[in-house]
């Protein structure tokens, strides 16, 4: 049997997947003979079982089609493309050639529509186009115009969430200035939801989410920056003084509990509350780094994991529970030495480096012994650079990477098991370069390159039941 032995070339597995037990290489064959190996068994892969395709080339011949925005829909994948004729407009897909379509020509002709934050309500996609906020059904007659938002220094609609069966937004007019609205997906359902700071001044309210029925965001007010939370949908409740040049990048909810990564005064700081006031609690803050330094926040079985440059950290709620889990790289401060933190069942993947076996996949179970190399993709110093995790029923997980031979590739790690290339899409050396991985269904969807089409959409069953996974 081909498959399984192709897949794991030039990759050096370090350790049990889920163990603790110390790293071990496995033999390999001499480079050339490798490679030489490698490309004819892909190449007998992709002829008798190819584990993903290519959807439709939209904009034919090698131009890309500009694949962004993908946003899964109730099963329905919906995002932006530019088929050469139209500009920049919004599509959708299940999946099939067939049912692979321009949904609607919002700026009739060549121009682009400026499309943007993609957000499913009900199985309903809303959308910002420039100063006007759309809906669509997945149909041409059901895709429409809900309202003109007043065009500012900043735009509106924006920071679409789903709250409670509606759209919550920040909209703009000239009454109240930015402050919070809703949307049913009628024009008439589209208004004012509380004017936080009455008057043309505007609150600028976002970083929604909601905690325990209530929806919680950031405010401005004329001295400093706020937490609240809108009660009942009738008044509104400071939940802590952020700062005054404080804003929320990063929220998480945990349980009962919601997490913030904000920067106070270009300091990152990482804080909880329940929501009640005067529940607010501090949990790291340094002013020795960069706002990049912490990207993620990621819950695994109670606690919550973030990155701070090359150090893994880890918090149960309290300050005393906040802890160092590893230095990867002791000593270095750059801020992407961690990237992609993304739960897979029981632990933790990220993408680190080292310093000695360069870019890899790396594994924690939130303890330092168990934070390691968890697969050299590209042995030796050299990285594979994974990029775009996915994880997917918390049973398996997609991602690219280059492991030096295939080039940069789409791959796939099964839960206790170790990774596995997808599919070489342009044979040898040469990368298709996936990006975007997204579910929708039972189908992954990606952005890839050919070497014919442009970068396209592709796509690759979630199980591959005629190809052994």
């Amino acid at each position: 049997m081909v498959a399984p032995f192709v897949l794991v070339l030039g990759l050096t597995h370090c350790g049990g997947p889920l163990s603790e037990s110390e790293s071990e290489s496995e033999s390999q064959p001499p480079a050339s003979e490798t490679e030489a190996l490698a490309v004819a068994e892909v190449a007998a892969l992709r002829d008798s079982c190819p584990r993903a395709r290519l959807i439709e080339d939209i904009n034919e011949g090698p131009d890309p089609s500009t694949i962004a925005n993908l946003t899964d829909v109730d099963g329905t994948l919906f995002f932006t493309a530019d088929d050469g004729k139209h500009g920049v407009e919004l599509w959708r897909s299940d999946g099939t050639r067939g049912g692979t379509r321009l949904v609607k020509d919002i700026t009739p002709g060549t121009a682009d529509s400026d499309i943007r934050e993609l957000t499913e309500v009900k199985g309903k996609v809303f959308f910002a186009v420039g100063s006007e906020l759309w809906k669509s059904d997945g149909t041409e007659r059901g895709t429409m115009r809900l309202k003109t938002f007043e065009v500012g220094l900043i735009p509106a609609p924006q920071f679409l969430f789903e709250y409670r069966g509606k759209l919550v937004f920040q909209g703009l007019d000239a009454e109240h200035g930015a402050e919070v609205w809703e949307s049913d997906g009628t024009s008439r359902g589209t208004k004012l939801l509380f004017d936080v700071n009455p008057g043309p001044g505007g609150s600028a309210p976002r970083s929604f989410t909601e905690l325990e029925g209530d929806l919680v965001f950031q405010v401005d007010t004329d001295a400093t920056v706020k937490l609240v939370k809108l009660e009942d949908r009738k008044r509104v409740v400071e939940l802590a003084d952020l700062g005054d040049e404080s804003d929320i990048r990063k929220t998480l909810v945990e349980g009962s509990r919601l997490f913030i990564f904000y920067t106070d005064e270009g300091d990152p700081v990482v804080a909880v509350t329940t929501g009640r006031p005067g529940s607010f609690q501090i949990l790291f803050s340094s002013p020795r780094i960069t706002t990049r330094s912490v990207r993620d926040l990621v819950a695994l079985e109670g606690k919550v994991y973030f990155q701070v440059n090359s150090e893994l950290w880890v918090t149960d709620g309290t300050e005393s529970g906040t802890r160092r889990v590893k230095d990867i790289l002791p000593g270095e401060e750059d801020n992407e030495v961690l990237l992609f933190l993304t739960v897979l069942s029981d632990r933790l993947y990220f993408s680190a480096n080292d310093g000695v076996h360069g870019r890899e996949l790396w594994v924690s179970d939130g303890t330092e012994r168990g934070t390691r190399l968890f697969a050299d993709i590209n042995p030796g110093s050299a990285s594979s650079s994974p990029t775009d995790l996915l994880s997917v029923h918390n049973s398996k997980m997609f991602f690219a990477a280059d492991d030096g031979v295939h080039g940069r590739e789409p791959w796939k790690l099964h839960r206790g098991e170790r990774p596995m290339l997808l599919m070489d899409i342009v044979p040898g050396r040469a990368s298709s370069s996936p990006r975007g991985f997204i579910r929708s269904d039972d189908e992954i969807f990606f952005a890839a390159d050919d070497g014919h089409s442009g970068e396209e959409l592709w796509a690759t069953p979630k199980e591959h039941r005629d190809c052994h996974r």
